[in-house]
């Protein structure tokens, strides 16, 4: 009967790991993409060279257009990934700097 249990337990933490990706929020570049390049590519968010308070304005203005329609949950993700990868006082302007002088 406990072996059972074990390979029921087993069975349904396997399933529900196959499941998990489907429901899960997209990714933030993935979000990044859909909600930020209806009016402009992808590259001139990227090659943006800004500090995060100039990106929280900027993107306000993005928000603030008419007709867009970027939910406060998406500005909220959409900052969360500019701080954590484009802003140059966010933890991974290290690694960006390191992987754009490995490049030149």
């Amino acid at each position: 009967m406990g072996r059972l249990i074990i390979l029921a337990g087993f069975l349904a933490v396997l399933f529900l790991g196959f499941l998990t990706p489907a429901f899960a929020a997209p990714l933030d570049t993935e979000r990044l993409e859909r909600r930020c390049t209806d009016c402009h590519d992808l590259d001139v968010i990227t090659e943006k060279e800004a500090y995060m308070a100039d990106w929280r304005k900027i993107v306000d203005r993005m928000v603030a257009y008419d007709g867009s329609e970027i939910s406060a949950i998406d500005k909220l993700m959409v900052l969360k990934y500019i701080n954590e990868n484009l802003a140059l006082d966010g933890p991974g302007v290290r690694a960006r700097r390191l992987e754009k002088n490995k490049i030149e």
